[in-house]
């Protein structure tokens, strides 16, 4: 008999499932996909920013409507958009047509990232959820670290679109095991009206509040320097280093493997040396990973394997960096949590979006594009952590 706790983790994974695959399992095939739709590199990176794009348009909508009809059937509607999207990507002749099945699937995907966040707060206390949230960065990172390794056999095997047939797989079957085990996490009692004043006004308050701006500007952008380090080798080490596409997905795989020993330590580093220590270490690691990349990219700008090595520091670093401060952010409207998800959701791939466009805007077939993106962001992340560490610390000593 599965507990509360983990009965929800499971609901919750298999929700997350769908939405974090459809990013990194078809990453290995961009050369071929490329070839086929006869598009450039930077056209390629597309696939990535569309699919942020349709996520950031859908996230705001899914929080309040969830906070005033409840979470299931929001979801629902998500992933059937979701797996619409995905049939679109299937069948696609025209690559007009893969982006428009992208940006479906980024609107239902959105409501997979907002809904599950949502729900996990319901159900959990801020420390339970914590350490729920510590959980499912455990269990879902293993099933991202070998999404790109699926990613490749399915494309060697039986080309790039059994790529898009697995996400749409996974999709149904999230759909229909929502559909049948999901119970309502959010009580009638607690749901808010929909009332278009109190929405724009509730709206207002997150957006304008700094705290919470810092930490998603924090978790918003190491994720966007880790996915755009990812989706730039997709291109660069095969057509430009000479990497096999037989072994490009265990270099995205090893970034995913770091993050996933990241997750797996997480809860047992936290119980003994404590949040505040493990928060340091977590910026420390990220902080080491983006100088030895940029160095990396100075001094070795054609090796593989050195320009990896540095990124795995940055991903563990990243994965602690993100469990701690993503939840504050949540923690900071407890009563409005579906709209702070939706806007902390959307920001977060609106960032990315961004991040990534500029990276493939600037490609020139060498790393330095996303050696400038990654200097960029360490930059702005310490000094973020900073100022939100310091206005804390003020904040509490004068309460």
């Amino acid at each position: 008999m599965l507990t509360r706790e983990w009965k929800y983790l499971l609901l919750i994974t298999v929700t997350f499932i769908a939405a974090c695959i459809e990013t990194d399992i078809y990453l290995p095939t961009f050369t071929d996909m490329m070839s086929y739709f006869s598009i450039s590199e930077r056209e390629i990176q597309g696939l990535l920013t569309w699919n942020f794009i349709g996520i950031c348009i859908a996230g705001p909508l899914y929080g309040p409507v969830s906070d005033a009809i409840g979470r299931k059937k929001p979801l629902l509607f998500a992933l059937g958009l979701f797996f619409a999207g995905s049939v679109i990507t299937m069948y696609a002749e025209d690559f007009t047509w893969m982006l428009v099945g992208r940006v479906l699937q980024g609107l239902g995907s959105g409501g997979c990232f907002t809904l599950g966040t949502a729900i996990i707060f319901d159900a959990f206390k801020q420390e339970e959820a914590i350490v729920a949230i510590g959980r499912l960065n455990s269990i879902v990172p293993i099933i991202m670290a070998m999404a790109p390794i699926l990613g490749g056999y399915l494309n060697c095997m039986y080309g790039f679109r059994s790529n898009f047939l697995a996400i749409a797989l996974v999709v149904l079957a999230s759909l229909l095991i929502c559909l049948l085990y999901l119970e309502e996490t959010l009580p009638t009692e607690r749901r808010a009206p929909f009332k278009l004043n109190e929405v724009m006004a509730n709206f207002r308050k997150v957006l304008t509040s700094v705290p919470f701006w810092q930490t998603t500007c924090v978790v918003s952008l190491v994720f966007a320097g880790y996915l755009a380090f990812l989706s730039a080798i997709s291109v660069l080490f095969v057509i430009e280093f000479g990497v096999s596409k037989a072994y490009l997905p265990y270099f995205q795989a090893s970034l995913l493997g770091a993050w996933v020993a990241a997750s797996l330590g997480y809860k047992r580093a936290i119980a003994c040396f404590g949040k505040k220590s493990i928060k340091r270490a977590g910026t420390v690691l990220f902080l080491l990973g983006g100088a030895g990349f940029i160095a990396t990219s100075y001094y070795a700008a054609e090796n593989p394997y050195l320009l990896t090595l540095p990124m795995l520091f940055y991903s563990f670093g990243a994965n602690w960096v993100q469990g701690l401060y993503f939840p504050e952010g949540m923690e900071i409207f407890p009563d409005i949590k579906g709209i702070a998800a939706s806007v902390l959701t959307s920001a977060r791939l609106l960032i990315t979006a961004c991040v990534v466009g500029v990276a493939s805007h600037f490609y020139d077939a060498t790393i330095y594009p996303v050696m400038m993106v990654i200097l960029a962001i360490v930059l702005v992340v310490y000094r973020t952590i900073a100022s939100y560490e310091k206005r804390k610390r003020v904040t509490v000593c004068d309460t």
